[in-house]
């Protein structure tokens, strides 16, 4: 699959709505064919450059683990280094969509207690279900494009790697490509290309807490205006409310993760496109 970056075909409707599986795929595909490569190179080498292979390949693996611990130098050698788009802001992009991401969830619960006080209690039970419902389709939305976004990038970042290795002049392919400046050594390449997922996920760990954070707000307010609507007859709000705001936020949590562990595939389908950079061809 060719990507295009002048068309954004990341972001069409139906990428959307399923977070990115295509690019995944490919990511996959990518994966299996340099694992064939790099095995194919290994059988050719010594006894010796075999173990020293084997020892790369869990390295690459462990740190492409973002629930992995690393030791403390790796976070430092990353710095200096860089990641970016040649011909469109890919990764402004993903900045992009969580700072408009954020401002959405912002704006669907600001101001909600005001719009409902003194309202009926049938008229604040709609309201809130309405915005409840806002909410949480806007925040699977939103969760869905940065993923399909992350794992896009994801996609460019390998075949970046490829162009790089192989010394591809195609400037076609190169121009819809990121460029990368990292060390040849493929460890520390993988602790850069760490970086930049931690950031893809940190960016929807934010667009998450604030969407759970909306729901939460909307919640609370329903129950004050319910309660001071309800203050002669002391009616207890209904259930019904608060369950569809608990189901919701649960709903998103388990995209979150799903989101997320996309991108620690992603990154796991890296890893014999990064090592096989260092084993030379025969």
């Amino acid at each position: 699959m060719k990507i295009n970056s002048s068309k954004k075909s990341h972001l069409t409707d139906a990428s959307i709505s399923t977070g990115g599986p295509e690019q995944l795929e490919e990511l996959e595909a990518l994966s299996n064919h340099y694992a064939l490569l790099s095995n194919r190179r290994k059988a050719k080498l010594s006894t010796e450059q075999k173990t020293i292979y084997d020892g790369k390949l869990k390295d690459v693996q462990h740190v492409f683990d973002l629930s992995a611990e690393l030791d403390g130098n790796s976070t430092e050698s990353g710095k200096g280094k860089k990641v970016e788009a040649e011909t469109d802001d890919s990764f402004d992009e993903l900045k992009n969509l969580h700072d408009s991401s954020v401002r959405k969830a912002a704006e669907l619960a600001a101001g909600f207690a005001s719009s409902v006080a003194g309202l009926a209690p049938n008229d604040i039970i709609q309201r809130t279900a309405g915005r409840l419902d806002s909410l949480h389709s806007e925040g699977v939305h939103r969760l869905s494009e940065m993923c399909c976004c992350a794992v896009t990038q994801l996609l460019m970042l390998g075949k970046s790697i490829i162009s790089h290795a192989n010394r591809v002049q195609d400037q076609e392919i190169y121009e819809e490509t990121v460029k990368i400046d990292c060390p040849e050594d493929s460890v520390e390449r993988v602790k850069i290309i760490r970086m930049q997922a931690l950031s893809m996920t940190g960016n929807l760990e934010s667009v998450f807490n604030s969407f759970i954070t909306g729901i939460s707000d909307v919640a609370e307010a329903y129950s004050a205006a319910f309660k001071s609507a309800t203050a002669d007859s002391q009616v207890n709000p209904p259930k019904s409310i608060q369950e569809k705001a608990n189901t919701f936020s649960e709903q998103l949590r388990a995209d979150h993760t799903a989101a997320v562990g996309k991108i620690q595939d992603g990154l796991q389908y890296l890893s014999y496109v990064v090592l096989s950079t260092s084993i030379p061809a025969a």
